[in-house]
C-alpha cells in the first residue's frame, strides 16, 4: 500500500554505515533495563531473534537497527541478539504470508495495516503481556488500535505510523495573503487563487496514477469526511451511494473540471506527487507527515523551497468532518516462533515511547532524520516537536479523528479494483457508472470470500 514511502527513501541514498549520535531518553544518564520496561537479568541472554521487515534504509529503521543491533543499547541490556531482514517491498507480503501459514524462521514481524487480517491468527494474542507490563494502549491513536487487533485481542503493537497532514508554500500563502485551507472546497478554491496570480505553477499536487493504492489516499478522506464509506458494517461495497459519488465527483474535478493539479497527475504516484512540491512546481500537497524529513533537506528541495514549506492538519469536508486514513505498521509475534519471550522484549523495546523519542529528536545524520513517532505523548513532546519543527504535534491533532483502511482478508483485491477505476475515472470515464460497476466487482470479491451471501 504504501511502498513508495520506503522507495523514496532508498533514493535518498541513506548510509547505515554512517554512525550517529543518537539522543538518549535523558541525556547523560546511563539507561537500564528498567527505563524502557524490560526484565532485570537478562533472562534471554543468548538468544538471537529472526524479525521479518523490509526497508532497512527508512530513517526510523536505519537508526532502530543501531539501536538494537551488535553492540547495541538493547543487546547491552538484554544479551538478546536482532537480526533485521530487509526483504524487498515487493515481496514483504507474500513472505509475511508464507511465514504464517508454513514457516518457523522468524519471531517478530512488521505489516502493513491493510495486510493484517489474512494473517493476523498466526500471531500471538498480547493482551495479557500488554497488562503485565502495564503498557499504556491509550496513548495510541484508536485507529492504530483497531489495525494492531484481531477483533478479540491485540496482535500487536504500534510500531511506524503516519497521519496525512498539508504541506504548502509559506512564501506564496504569504504573498498572496492567503488563509490556509482547513476543507477540501477552500483547498480548491485556494489552489485556483494561485494558479490565478502565479503563472506556471500549479495550485495542489495531486496522484492517480495505479501504484500500490496510492491514488485511494485522499480519496478515502474526502469519502469519510462526507459521511460515505468504502464497506459497510457486513463487509459490502457502499463507496457508490450518492455520498460516494459526490465524494468522488469532486476528487475527479480537481483534476478535470477545475484543472488546479497538473494534467500529468493520472500517472502520478507518491513520488511523482510530491516532488512537484519538492521542486517548487506545485504550491499545496497532502501526503504522509514523513515528508518533512526531506521538505527540510536541502539536498532534497529547490533553495526557493527550502524553510518555506508549511503544515497543517489535512483537510476536512465542508458541512461533515475531518477524518483521513491513517497509517500503521504493527509489531507482532508469530506463534510459531520460538522465542516468543525474548521477543516480546524486542516489541517493547523498539515501540517505547523513550526509544521512540530519541530516534524521532535525532538529527544527527541528516539522511536518517526522521519524525515519525506513535504514542500522544510522543507526538507532544517539546524535544522531539523542536527538532522537527512541531510537525509532530499537527500529526497528533490529526490522528485524533484518523481512520484505518477496512480490516478484511480481501482487501489486496478490493484495493486494485478502487485504484484501476479511481484511475479510469481521471483519464475520462463516468464517476457514477464506474462506480457502480467497481461496486459489481467488489461485491463479487466479498461473496466469493464468504462476508455474505
Amino acid at each position: 500500500m504504501i511502498k513508495v514511502d520506503w522507495r523514496v527513501h532508498r533514493r535518498i541514498g541513506l548510509t547505515l554505515g554512517v554512525l550517529g549520535a543518537l539522543a538518549t531518553a535523558t541525556p547523560g544518564v546511563a539507561q537500564t533495563a528498567a527505563t524502557y520496561g524490560l526484565k532485570a537479568g537478562k533472562p534471554y541472554a543468548g538468544t538471537e531473534l529472526k524479525f521479518l521487515i523490509c526497508c532497512a534504509t527508512a530513517g526510523q529503521f536505519a537508526q532502530m537497527i543501531k539501536l538494537t543491533g551488535e553492540g547495541s543499547e538493547f543487546q547491552k541490556l538484554t544479551g538478546i541478539t536482532v537480526k533485521w531482514e530487509n526483504t524487498p517491498y515487493e515481496a514483504l507480503q507474500q513472505k509475511i504470508l508464507v511465514e504464517a501459514t508454513t514457516g518457523s524462521t522468524y519471531d517478530v514481524v512488521a505489516w502493513v495495516d491493510a495486510w493484517g487480517a489474512a494473517f493476523k491468527n498466526q500471531l500471538l494474542p498480547l493482551n495479557s503481556r500488554i497488562a503485565a507490563d502495564k503498557i499504556n494502549m491509550k496513548d495510541y491513536p484508536s485507529a492504530y488500535i483497531e489495525a494492531s487487533s484481531d477483533g478479540n485481542n491485540i496482535v500487536g503493537l504500534p510500531f511506524r505510523g503516519h497521519p496525512l497532514v498539508l504541506f504548502y508554500r509559506k512564501d506564496v500563502f504569504n504573498e498572496l495573503k492567503l488563509k490556509v485551507p482547513t476543507t477540501w472546497q477552500d483547498v480548491v478554491k485556494t489552489a485556483a487563487v494561485i494558479q490565478e496570480k502565479k503563472p506556471g505553477m500549479t495550485g495542489l499536487s495531486t496522484m492517480y496514477g495505479v501504484s500500490a493504492g496510492q491514488n485511494l489516499f485522499n480519496w478515502t478522506s474526502m469519502l469519510w469526511g462526507n459521511g460515505g464509506d468504502i464497506l459497510d458494517k457486513a463487509g459490502r461495497p457502499v463507496f457508490n451511494n450518492p455520498k460516494g459519488v459526490q465524494a468522488t465527483q469532486f476528487y475527479i474535478d480537481i483534476l478535470r473540471k477545475n484543472k488546479v493539479t497538473n494534467p500529468a497527475a493520472t500517472t502520478f504516484a507518491e513520488p511523482e506527487s510530491s516532488s512537484e512540491l519538492l521542486q517548487g512546481r506545485a504550491a499545496m500537497w497532502v501526503g504522509w507527515w514523513w515528508y518533512w524529513a526531506r521538505f527540510s533537506d536541502p539536498k532534497a528541495v529547490t533553495p526557493a523551497v527550502l524553510n518555506n514549506i508549511g503544515f497543517a492538519p489535512a483537510p476536512g469536508w465542508a458541512g461533515g468532518k475531518t477524518q483521513n486514513y491513517a497509517l500503521i505498521w504493527p509489531l507482532g509475534i508469530f506463534k510459531n516462533s520460538k522465542n516468543p519471550d525474548a521477543a516480546w522484549e524486542f516489541v517493547k523495546y523498539v515501540t517505547n515511547t523513550e526509544v521512540q523519542k530519541k530516534v524521532a529528536a535525532n538529527r544527527s545524520v541528516p539522511a536518517e532524520a526522521d519524525n515519525t513517532i506513535v504514542t500522544f505523548s510522543g507526538m507532544n513532546d517539546a524535544r522531539v516537536n523542536a527538532a522537527n519543527g512541531g510537525i509532530p504535534k499537527v500529526g497528533g491533532q490529526a490522528l485524533r479523528t484518523a481512520r484505518t483502511l477496512p480490516q478484511v482478508r480481501t482487501w489486496a483485491e478490493i484495493q486494485s479494483v478502487l485504484e484501476v477505476g479511481i484511475n479510469q475515472m481521471a483519464t475520462g470515464a463516468n464517476v457514477k457508472a464506474t462506480l457502480d460497476r467497481m461496486a459489481r466487482d467488489v461485491d463479487a470479491i466479498q461473496k466469493r470470500a464468504g462476508y455474505y451471501k
